[in-house]
């Protein structure tokens, strides 16, 4: 007994717990939570792209007053998993879909990495795992327009490459509905599919991909050629539960409309992310400049571009400005002296421009435009347009709504998006909390509606439909073809 006892008070000397005896929780720290209250709100200031916007009264969010909560949860907090929802509860009330606190990493083990297997010696659907092309089951209609009296399916294969149909209206007109689901290629498995063939003769796992969305634009615009052909009175394109993705939807704004197309002024944080991306874009068109032997009209357009984002790489190296003052109160965002934020040319390419449709060479063109990629489809479709939005409508589909609303393209039908806007135009490392190790997912971009707000507010419908207590999903889709009746006939 004598060595035992002897044993327990080496190991409690050397603070390991004898065997069999339980260990203590580590102390509540509510002071280290404190400090990671700060610390929190010192990185937002640092590399928050959407702070100025959040901290005006235009944004509907009382910063100041949210701050003050998130301090007396912290004061009144009794564990660490009070103290992690009183910081989580602090950025979910910036109603950013983008913004969010991240569990700590974990250790990973210290394995080699796999070979990767070339996708091209694969069957077909082996083959699209491999490229990275995933199932994620949003294919339906956000609601379900194809269990009512008149619809149509263009496709109507198990596997479908695109949901798309013809609805005849009670009063008799007829509507084209286009299914997006996401705005990234690598999200439609039939597509690939359907394309494995010519995909295994791509030279290259990225040249795979870029052949599989051309071949996406191909499938959407040939749905807008076919609505074309057969009359349709308008087109009805579903971007409901629509989580975003890539640049898309900026550029297929163009297959709608044969106008001119407007993107927005897109700006970046002046943090080391959005200096990263003006970084690329200035080495982009600067190669453009010096190895592809531009003409004299190319030259001026990339020469003025060049020197644009030269002179916002300078901007962001100045010291940035002190936002500390969105903790204390609200100032309007048109009056706003400073921002924070970089100008990084728009949405859709460091210059969006007629002036750019006339280049013959395609990669200056595509240097300065990235919708010269789907120029051949622009204008399949050359009549009224509605875009369908709900709360689960994000990101890049966001974008997609604010073109089509901001251009006077489409009407916005449905309820109100999330929320998300402009998310993250380059990769950066997240900013680690000091006590808890929580990571800071923060956009560092945004993107400003025709009326100058930031497009994080989300997009408001031109015609609203609300869900109602109690209502089937089937009726609800009843009343948005309802709205759509009564409007196209106002049209």
């Amino acid at each position: 007994m004598a060595g035992m006892r002897g044993t327990v008070f080496m190991l409690a000397l050397l603070g390991v717990a004898a065997p069999g005896a339980s260990v203590a929780a580590p102390a509540f720290d509510r002071s280290a939570w404190q400090a990671d209250h700060v610390a929190l709100k010192r990185a937002l200031e640092q590399d928050y792209a959407h702070l100025a916007w959040v901290g005006s009264p235009q944004s509907g969010v009382d910063l100041p007053a949210l701050d003050a909560a998130a301090g007396r949860a912290l004061a009144e907090a009794r564990t660490d998993t009070q103290a992690r929802q009183a910081l989580r509860t602090f950025l979910a009330g910036f109603q950013d879909g983008h913004l969010s606190l991240l569990d700590p990493l974990e250790q990973a083990p210290d394995t080699a990495s796999p070979t990767a297997v070339d996708p091209r010696t694969l069957g077909a659907s082996a083959g699209c795992a491999a490229l990275g092309v995933a199932d994620e089951g949003r294919h339906d209609f956000s609601l379900p327009l194809e269990t009512l009296t008149g619809y149509h399916p263009l496709n109507d294969d198990a596997d479908p490459v695109l949901r798309a149909g013809i609805l005849t209206l009670p009063d008799g007109h007829t509507v084209g509905l286009l299914r997006l689901h996401e705005f990234d290629a690598l999200r439609y498995p039939g597509l690939c599919h359907a394309l494995w063939p010519q995909l295994r003769q791509a030279d290259s796992p990225d040249d795979m991909r870029g052949t599989l969305a051309q071949g996406w634009v191909a499938v959407i615009a040939a749905s807008l050629r076919r609505f074309q052909q057969d009359g349709v009175d308008a087109v009805l394109v579903d971007v409901g539960d629509n989580p975003g993705g890539d640049d898309s939807g900026d550029t297929l704004t163009r297959l709608f409309t044969p106008e001119p197309v407007a993107s927005a002024v897109l700006q970046v944080s002046q943090s080391p992310a959005g200096k990263s991306y003006l970084d690329e874009q200035y080495a982009r068109l600067d190669d453009a400049l010096r190895n592809h032997r531009p003409d004299a009209a190319a030259r001026r357009l990339l020469t003025t571009e060049r020197q644009t984002f030269q002179a916002s790489r300078q901007a962001a190296a100045l010291p940035a400005c002190d936002l500390s003052w969105a903790w204390q109160l609200q100032r309007d965002w048109n009056g706003q002296t400073c921002r924070r934020l970089v100008p990084a040319g728009t949405s859709g390419g460091p210059m969006p421009s007629p002036a750019v449709d006339t280049l013959d060479d395609f990669l200056i063109a595509h240097r300065l435009d990235w919708s010269q990629d789907v120029r051949e489809h622009w204008g399949d479709w050359k009549g009224p347009v509605y875009v369908l939005t709900n709360a689960k409508t994000a990101s890049s589909a966001e974008m997609f709504a604010a073109r089509m609303q901001d251009n006077r393209i489409a009407r916005i039908v449905g309820t109100h998006s999330g929320g998300y806007g402009c998310g993250f135009m380059s990769a950066q490392a997240m900013p680690e909390l000091p006590h808890s190790h929580l990571r800071l997912r923060v956009p560092n971009c945004v993107r400003l509606r025709a009326d100058g707000s930031d497009e994080v507010a989300g997009i408001r419908p031109d015609l609203p439909v609300e869900p109602r207590r109690g209502e089937s999903a089937r009726a609800r889709a009843q009343r948005l073809v309802d709205t759509l009746i009564g409007d196209i006939a106002l049209h």
